[in-house]
């Protein structure tokens, strides 16, 4: 599925960018890049990999339509505040009729948003997980968070950078663990996967 929900009860990996639009393969694999060092990495992907602890305790304290805001999503159906379904856009300006914006300016699905990071994105697949109760009596859960992209300086660096400056759902996550993965395109006949590394 594109879509999972998460631990938080919210749907996770909508906005993911689709194989059907015309930018896809520049997002997600490396380009060809004929006698440059990284031309063993044509047609792979760098992958993202995070543990992110989710505070579930604190996180369920809140009332649904503070979540909400949280994220800028319906927790129900994950369509954005400011309406429609899962796969409507975003409408970043809409205001309500109390003039404040519908979907908050420190939303979660605002900041991380491509529209908010000068078109940066990835392909995400996030996969939950629950390691039992710590000795404090919380969950110890949360998120194993797995993004590809082309180059992590054009996709994950500044999406990440802008989080860290503002997300409302930051005061309910624990980042535990991080690495970056160079993922080589996969093998024609013949070949193996990372021949070109690895005979270069």
């Amino acid at each position: 599925p594109m879509t999972t929900r998460n631990l938080m009860g919210q749907i996770d990996g909508t906005g993911n960018p689709k194989a059907s639009e015309e930018d896809f393969d520049r997002r997600v694999f490396v380009p060809a890049s004929p006698g440059k060092p990284q031309e063993w990495m044509e047609g792979g992907s760098y992958a993202v990999v995070r543990r992110i602890r989710m505070l579930l305790d604190d996180w369920e304290k809140l009332p649904v339509e503070r979540q909400e805001r949280v994220i800028g999503r319906r927790k129900a159906d994950g369509a954005p505040l400011s309406g429609g379904t899962e796969t409507t856009e975003m409408d970043l300006d809409k205001a309500g009729p109390d003039g404040r914006l519908v979907i908050p300016d420190n939303a979660h699905a605002r900041i991380s948003s491509p529209e908010e990071n000068g078109g940066a994105a990835m392909l995400r697949r996030p996969f939950s997980y629950h390691d039992g109760i710590t000795e404090d009596g919380t969950p110890d859960a949360g998120l194993l968070f797995i993004c590809w992209q082309a180059d992590p300086f054009r996709g994950f660096v500044p999406v990440q950078r802008k989080l860290d400056r503002g997300d409302a759902l930051s005061p309910f996550l624990r980042h535990e663990a991080s690495g970056v993965f160079a993922v080589p395109g996969g093998a024609a006949e013949g070949e193996y996967v990372g021949q070109r590394l690895l005979e270069s």
